[in-house]
């Protein structure tokens, strides 16, 4: 059926889909490109660190169940199944340790982007670290572009989250397979009647869906594009800005200019923070400024009389609201525990570090981590910009340690080196579904930080991490 809609070439979704398909490897900048190479390596590790976790067998084993044209590769647990298949196996890995980069308006970005891009390139012969590259770029960038408007931080408060992610996916699939301009908006159309923004019950209480709901977007991107390359049309203007399209679920202020806004020469991936901790980004400041004054000052959890954490105002609000108290200071799931900041700087203040160990049931209720709990408390200082941290630390000889942390490591400001991103591989091979012995680290990690000059990214950083 023709679609035979006069176009709106001012469009929004139009503007984003010309700039996925203009952008060339050979345009965008090394800083760009540099910033991707480390973006994919990041979230590479933190799925392989999620392929053993809580639900993820049940998502591999039910694609493999349903057999079909073996296309695509499982890394971690072995098989290959259709595209869109092996993208529902996927995306549920790269969510499960609450590990990967984030925008602080936009969202979770690398771990809807990877995982759907090592689903569709089994739909390709063979698929170059460039094409790769480019793909995930645009993705990313479509991704972030789409979640300055959406804004799921603040949509959090209304029931509701994200939902834009999709755009991104399908932005990052429809350029590695080349979809044209129209191909691709109708790809777009398609998304967007599949998946709007996704309910906040999942979280409240906490259920699987946390992780399940990101294989489920990366599954409908592969599809919404191997439709329109079949010819299947969908909506091609107000997709992002019709209150008939996505804009009607968005019932708090926003500004659709955001998205095309230095379209092509601002390159909002580059404002992407990497987490040095499995812990909410809420949590990453103090947990990190714990750790920085602990060894600075050479202290340990066991010196400590009593710490205050001064945070800004609305994440304190958030910290102290008695309708969160229990989760906050009382947390008992593993989710609990991650989105917990004074769980996570208390266990920081004994371990120097937290980590996937940090959320076994033993460690829930390790003692001396609840009692340095109880002798934490928060106050809000509305001068500190947003997740920054004073912390005020007393030890029992009545030494006293004001320090202050604007952000913390991997922030972009605060980049993790090839170096430190590295390491953050070989911490999350220890727990992925399929060994890595440190041969294939070695190889892996070689071949992403150096993958514009690979000829087939699946032998060079898939195959390596599945079993045969």
């Amino acid at each position: 059926m023709a679609n035979n809609e006069v176009l709106d070439q001012t469009d929004e979704m139009r503007l984003l889909c010309r700039m996925v398909l203009e952008t060339e490897y050979d345009t965008l900048s090394k800083e760009v490109l540099d910033h991707s190479k480390r973006s994919i390596l990041d979230s590479l590790a933190v799925t392989m660190g999620g392929s053993d976790m809580e639900g993820i067998e049940a998502f591999v084993s039910l694609v493999k169940d349903k057999a079909g044209k073996p296309e695509s590769l499982i890394p971690f647990h072995g098989g290959k199944v259709p595209a869109s298949e092996a993208a529902l196996a996927i995306g549920p890995m790269s969510r499960a340790m609450d590990f990967g980069d984030l925008d602080f308006v936009a969202g979770h970005c690398s771990e809807y982007i990877l995982p759907a891009l090592m689903g569709a390139v089994g739909l390709k012969k063979t698929v170059t670290g460039k094409e790769f590259m480019t793909a995930f770029i645009v993705g990313s960038e479509v991704l972030l572009r789409t979640g300055y408007f959406a804004k799921p931080g603040l949509s959090m408060t209304k029931g509701r989250g994200g939902g834009h992610y999709i755009f991104g996916c399908v932005a990052a699939v429809g350029k590695l397979l080349n979809l044209d301009q129209e191909a691709l908006e109708n790809a777009q159309g398609i998304a967007s009647s599949m998946t709007q923004p996704h309910s906040l019950l999942m979280y409240n209480p906490t259920t699987l869906m946390i992780r399940g709901h990101h294989g489920f977007i990366c599954q409908d991107a592969i599809n919404a594009c191997l439709l329109a390359q079949k010819g299947i049309t969908g909506p091609r203007n107000g997709v992002l800005s019709s209150k008939a399209g996505y804009s009607g679920f968005i019932n708090w202020h926003t500004d659709i200019s955001v998205v095309t806004e230095n379209l092509g020469k601002e390159w909002r991936v580059l404002k992407l923070r990497k987490k040095r901790f499995p812990i909410a980004g809420s949590a990453l400041t103090s947990v990190d400024g714990i750790i920085l004054q602990r060894n600075e000052y050479d202290f340990k959890g066991t010196d400590i009389r009593s710490i205050l954490l001064v945070l800004d105002e609305k994440l304190a609000g958030r910290v102290n609201d008695p309708n969160a108290k229990d989760p906050q200071w009382n947390p008992q799931s593993v989710h609990d525990c991650q989105f917990s900041v004074p769980y996570g700087v208390s266990t920081a203040a004994y371990d120097g570090d937290v980590f996937l160990e940090s959320y076994t049931e033993e460690a829930r209720t390790r003692k001396d981590v609840r009692d340095l709990m109880t002798r934490m408390s928060v106050a809000s200082d509305p001068s500190l910009p947003p997740y920054a941290a004073k912390i005020i630390t007393t030890l029992k000889s009545g030494e006293r340690y004001e320090s202050g942390f604007p952000y913390p490591k991997g922030h972009p400001d605060y980049p993790l080196d090839d170096q430190e991103l590295i390491e953050k591989f070989i911490k999350c091979a220890r727990y992925s579904a399929y060994p890595i012995s440190d041969k294939i680290v070695k190889s892996v990690t070689s071949s992403v930080l150096s993958l514009e000059s690979e000829n087939d990214v699946v032998e060079a950083m898939i195959a390596p991490l599945t079993p045969v």
